[in-house]
């Protein structure tokens, strides 16, 4: 693994404009004291990407791409790190010393594998060019793939041979016991290998950076299993990985959604009918970590199904991970008996669109699809469908869109809205550990959840204010800011407002540096935003509007542990010791934690 020292990539990112990297790629101009273009990374009309020349980072303020010229040209160009630093180096005459080491033995396993997978897929390549891989191209003729999309996607075939591939990574310098951990081969008996895929088409998957973790296998003739995939390895996660998305993911984010399909045949016949921001599973239902990944490329998430009762089923599968996720997924049924691929050949694109165009919330078809399975003209009817509904509505976590839902319930089971809120409140109950926190979010009017809103917008406006502040003018930094930053509401905010906290309590003061200090995309993205603001150059006194927003945030803070208290005393008189002892430890964690003792 090569490492360049952690001195040289700061020297690097100090001496590197991000203006003059960006402007060879996108058409910039002024506009205050930054400067905008259209952005490379999503489809958009109106200017949002957005680039400080006196920060030195960009960010988009439509699909939240943010960063510093080494990330950009990571996105951009498909770069690796490594690679990225070198090409800004270059660009500044800046010699970089590498060296090898840094990542241990479990890089260097990584590093074999990937190796080895390599070779894999060009030995599979080369295969179903050959006169062993006839039988294959004839079948991927009949289905309607040609040279030009399956070369695009690297399909190959596995000849049906014991040891072919064995044969070919054994030439090639692989280990075989480092193939098996590969999922290549398949160990038998002591020191004895055989190929896993045999008599198979291919289908190579990629990572985000293009590496085949993995290998996808259908056969041609009657052989079972008929799908057969790699397992998991130490580059392979099936719950985690998504087949399609290296060759999708710039069409996902310039259109801000994804179809996402369920077979690699699907998956290819969605990009060959012009549907490039398509993704597939393989062979297991989405999963929270899945739409993790797919909600950092678009905000839209299509679902595809079959409209029979198994796809129907499947569908309602995925809507508990995509709570969990909290991504806005749709649902595209098809007809009966049809996947996209036979969809497409039959139908053509322009139905296919025309469905997505019609696609539902995967929430709302869960709800209309209550009325199909309980007789919800019965009493009893009703309480089993809202029993059913409540996990998922009490799962949503934004405070407008459980609103939403409740409200639509209510409308769906003919009920009182106010039955829905006590229902879900009852939920919170019995669970306990989630007792307070929902007893708090679900309001018992709509009036109520409007005024909680406003007060969470206005909180919001002052710990981006107290934000904006502190980034430009880092110097005015100390104790009470520092227990401040540590009182936020905001989720997003909060992650953005500690990493600012440990910044700046460590002495340093260039926040230029700050992103380097933050995991997660979103958090990423949120303090990218801040930093790049316009609105820091209007700050006419700042350190009065810091003392201010330090104050509200600390009177808000006692507030919030006020309520904790009353709280205390109300689960005390019904009983509920455990939740009232919970409930003591947080505040007096609370207070440990910000030095109020």
């Amino acid at each position: 693994m090569i490492v360049i020292p952690k001195d040289k990539i700061e020297e690097i990112k100090l001496r590197a404009s991000i203006v003059d990297i960006v402007s060879d790629y996108v058409n910039l101009r002024r506009r205050g004291r930054n400067l905008v273009g259209l952005c490379p990374f999503h489809s958009e009309k109106t200017p949002s990407f957005t680039v400080s020349e006196e920060k030195n980072l960009y960010h988009c303020f439509g699909c939240h791409a943010s960063g510093d010229a080494i990330d950009f040209l990571v996105r951009y160009e498909r770069l690796s790190f490594v690679e990225a630093v070198r090409a800004v180096a270059a660009k500044y005459g800046i010699e970089v010393e590498e060296r090898k080491g840094g990542g241990g033995a479990a890089s260097d396993e990584v590093a074999r594998l990937v190796e080895a997978n390599a070779l894999a897929g060009r030995f599979f390549t080369e295969e179903l060019m050959g006169p062993a891989g006839a039988a294959a191209r004839r079948y991927l003729k009949g289905r309607g793939f040609g040279r030009e999309v399956v070369t695009a996607f690297g399909v190959g075939y596995a000849p049906d041979r014991w040891d072919g591939l064995l044969s070919y990574l054994k030439a090639g310098g692989v280990d075989p016991a480092t193939a098996e951990k590969a999922g290549l081969l398949v160990k038998k008996g002591e020191g004895r290998y055989y190929d896993r895929f045999r008599g198979r088409i291919v289908f190579p998957i990629r990572d985000t950076r293009g590496r085949i973790v993995a290998f996808g296998g259908r056969t041609v003739v009657g052989a079972e299993p008929k799908y057969l995939n790699s397992p998991e390895s130490p580059l392979f996660r099936k719950n985690q990985t998504l087949y399609g998305l290296y060759e999708g993911r710039e069409q996902i984010r310039k259109s801000g959604a994804v179809l996402v399909a369920e077979g690699y045949f699907d998956l290819i016949a969605l990009h060959r009918a012009g549907f490039r921001n398509s993704v597939a599973t393989m062979g297991t239902a989405m999963t929270a970590a899945h739409f993790h990944r797919l909600k950092g490329y678009a905000g839209k998430v299509y679902t595809i199904f079959d409209s029979d009762e198994a796809g129907v089923k499947a569908a309602l599968r995925v809507l508990g991970p995509s709570i969990e996720a909290g991504v806005d997924a749709m649902v595209v049924l098809l007809p009966e008996g049809e996947d996209p691929d036979d969809f497409l050949r039959r139908r053509g694109a322009a139905a296919l669109d025309e469905a997505v165009a019609k696609a539902g919330a995967l929430m709302d078809f869960f709800l209309d699809g209550l009325r199909d399975r309980f007789d919800t003209a019965s009493a009893g009817g009703k309480a089993k469908a809202l029993e059913e509904a409540l996990p998922y509505l009490t799962a949503l976590k934004n405070v407008a869109v459980r609103d939403h839902y409740a409200v639509r319930t209510a409308t769906v089971l003919s009920l009182n809205v106010a039955s829905v809120y006590e229902a879900m409140r009852s939920v919170g109950r019995r669970k306990r550990r989630a007792g307070y926190a929902f007893a708090e979010a679900a309001p018992s009017s709509r009036s109520e959840a409007a005024r909680r809103a406003a007060a969470a917008r206005n909180t919001r406006r002052i710990e981006e204010t107290l934000l904006r502040v502190l980034m430009a003018h880092p110097e005015l930094h100390g104790e009470r800011t520092a227990l401040a930053l540590r009182r936020f509401n905001d989720p997003l905010l909060k992650g953005v407002a500690c990493a600012l906290a440990d910044f700046l309590d460590s002495g340093r003061r260039d926040v230029r540096a700050l992103l380097d200090e933050i995991d997660g995309e979103e958090t990423r993205a949120a303090a990218a935003s801040l930093l790049v603001s316009d609105e820091d150059g209007f700050i006419e006194e700042p350190g009065r509007m810091l003392d201010d927003c330090t104050a509200k945030l600390l009177d808000a803070g006692k507030v919030r542990a006020a309520t904790i208290e009353t709280t205390v005393k109300k689960a005390r008189e019904a009983g509920l010791d455990e939740l009232a002892a919970r409930l003591i430890k947080r505040i007096e964690g609370g207070r440990k934690k910000n030095g109020l003792e």
